[in-house]
């Protein structure tokens, strides 16, 4: 044999920690107290499904009223600011005109005029008040930089 000296073995190297995973990989060094480490399978499980049921219920909770039919805008009183003004026209024949109307106490009236004629939509602009009584489609808009002015809602059915 050859008479080369061999170095002392030296004990093994202690394994790695990772947090959150602590000792998953078993043995005798695993944290019994981690709960994380030892139900992160579970725990993983549990929030996933809570992630897709989140997607599934919450948009429907939080979803507004939009108001689209013409009866319903006749029948509806507006007092309060317009907030928002947009076109949704992903298809050209039929292109949404959406008005946001915040009243008091914060109440949010979401407004599609699709049937209406677009001449009202482009006559008011996003930081004016906008009045309207029940059952009647005059609208009294109070401007900033012009006197007030009443439009008319015109249905195109």
């Amino acid at each position: 044999m050859s008479d080369v000296p061999v170095p002392p073995r030296r004990a093994p190297r202690k394994k790695l920690k990772m947090p959150l995973f602590g000792g998953m990989g078993g043995g005798g060094s695993a944290n019994k107290d981690d709960f994380f480490g030892k139900n992160f399978g579970s725990i993983l499980i549990a929030m996933t499904g809570m992630a897709f049921a989140a997607q599934i219920f919450l948009p429907n909770i939080w979803s507004q009223k939009v108001y689209n039919d013409a009866d319903e805008i006749t029948e509806m009183t507006w007092n309060g600011t317009i907030r928002k003004k947009y076109t949704d026209a992903k298809y050209k024949s039929e292109i949404h005109y959406y008005l946001v109307i915040k009243g008091e106490k914060g109440k949010k009236q979401v407004i599609d005029l699709v049937d209406a004629d677009p001449v009202f939509f482009d006559q008011i602009a996003v930081p004016q008040r906008v009045t309207k009584a029940a059952n009647s489609l005059d609208v009294r808009v109070q401007r900033f930089s012009k006197p007030d002015t009443t439009l008319r809602i015109k249905f195109l059915d």
